[in-house]
């Protein structure tokens, strides 16, 4: 029986925005960096020439550190200053733009449905503790959920640090949880529970269909494997 969900943030509660590439261009505009580098940059996390994302890349999978990392190779500025500036550049930048914090689908029926069938709820995110509690927060959300496994509190995913937090808070087994997400990095992270892969974030169903069976179009479509 299932008695738990963990969900992937965005790309799956929430659309990939072209939030999410205007925050780093902005973050770079004032950084001394030529246009040949800036290229060479945004192809290496993963930004294409269209202004689109890649499915698996370090912009749509991995954490701010994993970006300030790339940056400190074209910048020079101290790795822990970058990551800290980026930090707070993000959470800034999610605040002054929450117009580009929009749900994937109507996130509070189908968390009012988890509760009342007594699902546990969680999220694991490659984004920093801050910019996770602020969007849930903004959308009123912040009531529903059990649970964050953000990149600055846990090894960040697919390291199952948070995920075996999160079973012995609840005293859980990995049958019971469902695990929910939009990319390798997910699938890898949720071996062992039931993987659910959702469409409407960066990854394809082909790259989706290497890891699991299970297939939705967006997050309310778990409820069938309940």
């Amino acid at each position: 029986m299932i008695r738990a969900i963990l969900f992937d943030k965005d790309g799956t509660l929430l659309q990939f925005t072209e939030g999410w590439v205007d925050s780093i261009v902005g973050f770079l505009e004032n950084k001394i960096l030529d246009d040949k580098k800036k290229r060479k940059l945004f192809k290496e996390i993963g930004i294409r020439e269209d202004g689109g994302v890649e499915e698996n890349s370090i912009l749509s999978s991995e954490t701010a550190m994993d970006l300030a990392i790339i940056f400190s190779k074209y910048l020079d500025e101290d790795l822990d200053e970058i990551y800290k500036d980026l930090d707070n550049h993000l959470l800034n930048y999610l605040k002054a733009n929450n117009k580009f914090i929009r749900e994937t689908c109507d996130l509070r029926s189908l968390f009012e449905s988890l509760r009342e069938r007594g699902i546990i709820i969680g999220i694991f995110t490659s984004d920093n503790y801050r910019q996770v509690k602020y969007s849930m927060e903004y959308l009123g959300l912040d009531v529903f959920i059990d649970f964050y496994a953000a990149a600055d509190i846990y090894k960040k995913k697919p390291n199952k640090e948070s995920l075996e937090v999160f079973k012995k808070k609840y005293s859980l087994e990995d049958k019971e949880i469902i695990i929910v997400g939009d990319s390798r990095v997910d699938m890898v992270f949720g071996e062992g529970t039931l993987k659910v892969g959702v469409l409407c974030g960066t990854g394809s169903r082909e790259m989706l269909a290497k890891y699991t069976d299970n297939i939705i179009d967006e997050p309310s479509q778990v409820l069938k494997f309940l």
